[in-house]
């Protein structure tokens, strides 16, 4: 999976922040939907920013998804759409 583009994990209740840790391996990412995973908290989305490839990250209707967050990924992801 080392040339994985894009992956929706969207509405996937059972997702959790060690899950994510596993996707920060995957350097080729630049497109993760997490919308609607209501098991994700700040701290495990905050580690995304490793992926510094990533060019698009939706988040909408996470809990995990703060204000502080976003300005947080916006200085860490650049390059990156947040969308929330």
């Amino acid at each position: 999976m080392s040339s994985l583009r894009s992956l929706y994990l969207r509405w996937c209740c059972q997702v959790q922040d060690f899950g994510l840790k596993h996707l920060l391996a995957l350097g080729s990412l630049r497109l993760l939907s997490l919308a609607g995973c209501p098991l994700l908290t700040t701290t495990g989305l905050s580690g995304l920013v490793q992926l510094q490839e990533l060019e698009e990250l939706e988040l909408t209707n996470c809990p995990g998804a703060t204000p502080e967050l976003f300005k947080y990924f916006s200085q860490h992801l650049p390059r990156c759409l947040v969308i929330e």
